[in-house]
């Protein structure tokens, strides 16, 4: 039980802005200028966030004590944090963190808290399900998809009233030029990378084979029709 101030970490990589493609539509979650394209872990925390928001919307106006409790472990579990903490006390919420189980019900391990936001991050996954290419070889675009999914449930201590009981989908898809993908992808997570759909260098040898093999026919055919 612990005071949760010190997980706000600003993710500068994750926000670092890169040129984007004309006409690309800017993410509703960003506050960032519609010239940029938005990193895969910039974007996780955004669909977060947006999470939190509409669950926090139960919550008094006028400000409580939050108890923010994950119902069990995941990768993803210090950018949820960080995003609930930065979005609750904006709403004007004290936040503090609660890892005990939640199946206690001990009082000497229970946080002192007006209200209990738990929550269950149950599927956070990227893919790059489609790639444009130049000439069938080189990749031109790929197209983006994000979602996340978390369970949450928010209770008023004193009553045991259950505000919300959700299980609260985002989803983000875009379209970004093959050269970006350096910039946008991340290993930090599992879920901030990805293979892009026919990627790899397997996938491009194949394609020569067969344009070489489709040019190699060509070439015959003609010479048989010069003869």
């Amino acid at each position: 039980m612990r005071l949760f101030a010190a997980l706000v970490t600003v993710l500068s990589l994750g926000l670092a802005p890169i040129p984007a493609l004309a006409g690309e539509t800017p993410t509703p979650f960003a506050e960032a200028a519609p010239d940029t394209v938005r990193t895969n872990l910039w974007l996780t925390q955004a669909l977060f966030t947006d999470i939190v928001r509409e669950a926090a919307g139960v919550l008094p106006a006028d400000g409580a004590r939050v108890a923010l409790r994950p119902r069990a472990k995941h990768v993803a579990q210090p950018l949820f944090d960080t995003a609930a903490f930065a979005e609750l006390t904006a709403a004007g919420h004290e936040v503090l963190l609660d890892e005990t189980d939640v199946s206690t019900t001990r009082p000497d391990v229970a946080i002192a808290a007006d209200y209990e936001f738990r929550y269950f991050i149950e599927d956070v996954d990227l893919a790059y399900p489609r790639v444009g290419r130049r000439f069938g070889l080189w990749r031109r675009w790929l197209d983006r998809e994000f979602q996340a999914v978390v369970q949450v449930t928010v209770l008023e201590k004193a009553t045991g009233r259950l505000l919300l009981d959700q299980r609260l989908v985002r989803s983000y898809a875009d379209r970004i030029a093959a050269g970006h993908l350096a910039a946008v992808d991340a290993t930090t997570y599992g879920f901030t990378t990805a293979e892009p759909a026919e990627g790899g260098l397997r996938a491009i040898l194949e394609e020569l084979v067969v344009v070489g093999a489709l040019t190699g026919l060509v070439a015959v055919y003609f010479a048989n029709s010069g003869n």
